[in-house]
């Protein structure tokens, strides 16, 4: 075979002005194009097309070539981009004849690449416009039958239009200059006319195409009728409806698919949309529900507002969407706005993750560690402190003039103002609602369940004790001021008597729930239930930071409120026990009565009762180990040891004696005797043993570490 004349050379000045006109023209396009609708940003795509061409040559070439045919078979690259700019890779293949009736037609492959812009517009119709190039190989036959090829660039520059028949497939009829260069003269110049077809793969983004002519929806819109809406609920409304629209199918047939979609600029990012799964018939009504995911952004309302909100109802007639939009005007509450429909509403408000209530709920826990007096448990000295806390910080009780709560609460739609824990810390005065939000705030800050009680025209606040009602019996004398729910133990507590001892406090919110509950008017809402309908929000914004009055206030304040507590709780219990022991002298008692003494902290009145019982030699092993229980729980682990040491002598099989050893030899480092002493409780007692696995050194870590707990406890000898 040999190479053709035509073999590879340099473009004429010629071709290249026309080439670059070609380039020219097909950039003033792009902008052109830009108003035209490309799809979504995100729409990604791989295009397969096939196009057959009738080719024309033109200028000189129509000396040489007749008409001819071409196809070509592209695969173009459309990537995620706003502008519609693809990037293809072409075969194509060539028939021209000469005009020379006896000369061999030519074939030519192409192959080569290039750039266009795919737009489409007016519903189905798309426009296209190219420029490619390339590289073609020509191959005749001489008039002796021997094949010669030869090759060169060549370009190629069109456009044209094309119908969707669905979002895939597509049809469509273009035109195109294509110019084969050679030497000495380019081998051909033309004009072809194509017909093809493409079908497209989304690679990511949805392909969506629109309906040459919309129909206009006859569906009418009888009623629309919006609740009032509340910045702090925002959240709620994700699932509740915010409003109802009727709707009436006057269309010619019945109508599916229905959805409802709600949007107000600003503060929602996205519309919310709900679908409906009936079928409306024609000419029947159908209520729907109207739902709204608002942003953060409503919580910077801090007056009332009107807004512009869009409806859309779409749906589905005969295998065609159809929609309906009507525009609304509804009002957004400030807010710190909220109605009592629902005495759980207020636990919205109850942030206690905010920053501040969490910095001041963590600095009282630190002044609850360092109370001596531990009796009560945690969740009592939290309220406690809390309590002290913020009647230091200047905390008062103020009803709100504007929107009493007795007044509000009986007008079940009526418009209340409820602060936020910060705010009421920040204006040091509340109403009841405001009162118990920041109660309930701090203690759920310290992991410490809250419940919200309604009597008629009150609002305060129930904490959980962290108490079973057995444990609760054997701390208080009487549990008639406490309330059990569900084997869980309550103490209410009148958050408006801030500014009074906390024992007061106490006995008022139980007179309260006494009252009101033996009359069914008490109700009970534990803030944990209460925050899965009604979620906390955060309010916006920073606030000076706050600070906490002197802790030594509050450290004495609490200390003497558990010295307080701990005398009036026991002294019904010590005066029983003392006119039984009159009576009978019984050393049994006497111990009874030292652990009562001791387990409330009172260590000098115990000390009296167990020394007593080291006249008896019957009772002087316990009245030992107890007054070694004492030393141990003042920290004089040597004295302690000392008394367990006397007593082990005549009671060396002693259980629990044995385990409050082990635990001082842990407490001073003798980590092998006390794991001695400890297996050999555990086999005198397994069942006591079992609680204080941390001595086990073989134990498994986390087996001691859920046991050392009852590091700190005592086991007295009763």
């Amino acid at each position: 075979m040999k190479k053709m004349s035509f073999a590879s050379s340099p473009k004429s000045v010629k071709h290249l002005r026309g080439s670059r006109l070609i380039i020219a023209s097909l950039l003033l396009i792009i902008p052109l194009s830009l108003f035209g609708n490309s799809g979504s940003s995100n729409l990604s795509t791989l295009t397969i097309s096939l196009s057959p061409r009738y080719e024309i040559p033109l200028f000189e070439s129509t000396n040489r070539f007749t008409e001819g045919l071409s196809a070509q078979f592209s695969l173009a690259y459309l990537p995620p981009i706003p502008l519609p700019l693809y990037v293809s890779l072409d075969l194509g293949y060539t028939y021209l004849p000469f005009t020379l009736t006896w000369a061999n037609p030519l074939h030519t492959p192409t192959a080569g690449g290039g750039i266009g812009l795919d737009f489409r517009f007016l519903g189905r119709l798309a426009g296209n416009v190219y420029i490619k190039g390339g590289y073609y190989e020509t191959i005749i036959k001489d008039l002796n039958g021997k094949l010669l090829y030869g090759g060169n660039p060549y370009i190629d520059a069109g456009g044209g239009l094309a119908f969707y028949l669905s979002p895939n497939l597509r049809i469509g009829i273009g035109a195109s200059y294509r110019q084969f260069f050679g030497k000495p003269d380019d081998l051909f110049k033309g004009l072809g006319f194509y017909m093809g077809t493409s079908y497209r793969f989304p690679l990511s983004g949805s392909i969506e195409i629109e309906p040459t002519q919309r129909q206009a929806s006859k569906l009418k819109i009888t009623k629309i009728k919006m609740e009032q809406i509340f910045p702090v609920f925002f959240k709620y409304y994700d699932d509740h409806p915010i409003g109802k629209a009727t709707i009436v199918n006057e269309e010619k047939g019945n109508i599916n698919d229905i959805t409802v979609s709600f949007f107000i600029k600003h503060y929602m990012d996205n519309p919310k949309t709900h679908r409906v799964k009936n079928t409306l018939k024609k000419g029947d009504s159908m209520e729907l529900d109207i739902f709204a995911l608002f942003n953060e952004k409503v919580l910077e309302i801090t007056e009332g507002t009107k807004v512009s909100s869009k409806l859309t109802i779409r749906y589905n007639l005969k295998g065609e969407t159809i929609e309906k939009n009507i525009i609304n005007t509804v009002s957004l509450y400030n807010r710190n706005a909220s109605i009592w429909d629902d005495d759980r509403r207020a636990a919205a408000f109850i942030t206690a993750r905010d920053p501040v209530i969490l910095r001041l709920s963590k600095n009282l826990a630190g002044i609850i560690r360092e109370e001596q007096n531990k009796v009560f448990g945690k969740n009592f000295m939290s309220l406690d402190a809390i309590h002290n806390a913020l009647s230091e910080y200047g905390v008062t009780y103020v009803i709100d003039p504007k929107t009493p709560y007795r007044e509000f609460h009986k007008k079940r739609q009526a418009i209340d103002f409820l602060q936020f824990p910060r705010q009421t810390l920040e204006y040091r005065a509340g109403d009841c609602d405001d009162l118990s939000i920041l109660y309930a705030a701090l203690l759920e800050a310290l992991s410490i369940n809250t419940a919200l009680i309604t009597v008629p025209g009150h609002i305060y606040i129930a904490v959980d004790l962290g108490l079973t009602p057995r444990e609760a019996r054997a701390i208080f004398y009487s549990t008639e001021n406490l309330i059990i729910k569900n084997n869980t133990v309550w103490l209410p507590f009148e958050i408006t008597m801030v500014q009074s001892p906390f024992i007061e406090a106490w006995r008022e919110g139980a007179m309260e729930w006494n009252k009101y509950n033996s009359t069914g008017k008490a109700r009970f809402y534990p803030v944990s239930e209460a925050w899965k309908i009604f979620e906390p929000v955060g309010l916006p914004g920073n606030l000076t930071d706050i600070t906490l009055p002197l802790q030594e206030k509050i450290k004495s304040r609490l200390a003497r409120d558990m010295k307080s507590i701990t005398r009036a709780e026991i002294k019904n219990k010590a005066k029983e026990l003392k006119e039984r022991i009159a009576k009978s002298g019984s050393y049994k008692l006497i111990n009874k009565l030292g652990v009562l003494y001791a387990r409330y902290g009172l260590y000098k009145e115990a000390q009296e009762q167990f020394k007593r019982l080291l006249e008896k030699p019957r009772y002087r092993d316990i009245g030992l180990i107890n007054l070694g229980n004492i030393r141990y729980k003042m920290s004089n682990f040597k004295d302690a040891l000392k008394y367990y040491n006397l007593a082990k002598k005549s009671s060396p099989d002693n259980a629990k004696l044995l385990l409050n050893i082990a635990k001082i030899n842990y407490k001073l480092g003798e980590f092998s005797s006390a794991q001695k002493l400890f297996e050999k409780a555990r086999i005198i007692s397994p069942e006591i043993a079992k609680h204080y696995r941390y001595l086990d050194q073989r134990t498994d870590t986390k087996e001691r570490a859920a046991s050392s707990q009852e590091e700190g406890n005592i086991l007295w000898e009763e």
